[in-house]
């Protein structure tokens, strides 16, 4: 049986974070751009977005509605396209000779990769003394120390279960490995399929699994290196990471390869799978009667030796090496890296994301999400999840690899020489 596989960010533009529903417009959208000044000097800006759900709408343009109330010399537009279109054109606009300003866009190794192409701004000067984390500090930097990227929001991943549901199987949240196969051993015992994980229309989410374990079991340093090319799918620690992985394969949900995502999400919301690794998107397949019994776990640790990373993607802007109006796109930089604007953005949208910056406070505070925010926060290493780590070619060769694996573990030799070879292939190697 064949599993198509959906853009994982093509996916996730149709959700928000926790309890936020979105839907994607039809097609791209924008605001009348004014004449262009006549000046030596462009004043125009434009903000290109793909937040193309109402409340993202509405929040970039409060945004830019703000910034031009204490920077009135420039004229900010909007221009909303479909991500899907967005994600396509995304390098071609970099490289215009008029190129929109500023972008948004993802951290991680799909930024760095433009900054290594001379195709971003030096934000460095828009990039506050305080408020963001280390991690986040080093996400939004490029090789050369220059700061390439602002964060401004985040979500983060976890095993998500019903609390009712462990209250009613008289199960508790385990810390280590061992514990976690012993709690999918005592469900199974119980006829509760321990694991959610549906295939047919989101292979990527796979990915979560291979980046959790390598990041348990090698470490993030290893894992980067891996992503960037500089490892090889056939080192006996990658060996190691699908051996692991083995033991959790009689726990997953056997339906699950036919099962759509939302498929998927509504059986493990009836109880019908227990435990469903995920990001907080998955709440937003989650009824609203249902959503205050959700909460999470940490992804188990498995050697106590390595230090914990935690996946936590984070969202923000980056502005074009080649804009007409440098100093106005660092000062939309600039300003969208403050509390007030990170606030002001969460408030309007009406998402439960976490702000980037420390300083600002969430529109909406729940327990699951400061044990979010805790979580994230106390972690050694933040990674971004794997296609943001390195790109959706290389997150293709995973699903491939990873979806064969399930249907035949034995075959692991020769499936990690193939992941090899696919992976140089995606990076022209």
């Amino acid at each position: 049986m064949s599993h198509p596989i959906v853009s994982r960010r093509g996916f996730l533009a149709g959700v928000g974070a926790l309890g936020v529903a979105s839907a994607l417009s039809a097609c791209a959208t924008s605001t009348p751009s004014p004449a262009a000044g006549s000046g030596a000097k462009s004043t125009a800006l434009q903000l290109k977005s793909r937040e193309t759900s109402d409340g993202g709408r509405k929040a970039m343009q409060a945004l830019l509605d703000e910034f031009v109330k204490v920077n009135p010399q420039y004229k900010p537009t909007l221009n909303t396209m479909e991500p899907a279109a967005f994600q396509q054109q995304i390098r071609a606009d970099l490289t215009l000779a008029t190129p929109p300003d500023v972008l948004t866009w993802f951290a991680g190794e799909i930024a760095s990769n433009f900054a290594k192409q001379d195709l971003l701004l030096d934000a460095t000067s828009a990039f506050p003394a305080d408020g963001y984390s280390k991690q986040f500090a080093d996400l939004s930097t490029d090789a050369s120390g220059k700061k390439i990227f602002v964060p401004t929001n985040y979500y983060w991943w976890g095993m998500f279960y019903r609390t009712s549901q462990f209250e009613k199987w008289d199960v508790a949240e385990p810390k280590t490995w061992d514990e976690f196969i012993a709690l999918c051993k005592t469900l199974k015992g119980k006829g509760v399929s321990p694991i959610a994980l549906p295939l047919a229309d989101s292979a990527w989410l796979t990915a979560s699994w291979f980046d959790y374990l390598n990041l348990r079991i090698n470490g993030a340093t290893f894992h980067r290196a891996l992503l960037a090319g500089q490892e090889s799918y056939t080192d006996p620690r990658v060996a190691k990471v699908l051996d692991t992985w083995r033991e959790v394969l009689p726990y997953l949900d056997p339906a699950g390869k036919g099962l759509a995502f939302q498929e998927g999400s509504a059986k493990w919301q009836q109880g019908k799978d227990a435990m469903f690794l995920a990001g907080t998107f998955l709440g937003d397949a989650t009824p609203a009667d249902v959503k205050a019994d959700v909460n999470f776990f940490q992804f188990p640790i498995i050697d106590a030796a390595v230090p914990v990373a935690e996946e936590a993607p984070l969202d923000g802007f980056i502005a074009s090496a080649r804009t007409a109006n440098p100093e106005g796109a660092a000062a939309f930089l600039k300003y969208v890296a403050t509390p007030q604007a990170q606030e002001l953005y969460l408030k309007t949208s009406g998402s439960t994301l976490i702000p980037a910056n420390s300083n600002a406070k969430s529109p909406v505070s729940t327990p699951l999400l400061e044990k979010g925010r805790a979580m994230v926060a106390s972690a050694a290493d933040v990674t971004q999840f794997f296609n943001r780590d390195s790109n959706d070619d290389q997150l293709n060769a995973l699903t491939t690899a990873l979806v064969r694996f399930i249907d035949k573990p034995a075959e692991a030799g020769d499936i990690l020489k193939q992941w090899q070879s696919d992976s140089a292939k995606a990076r022209g190697n």
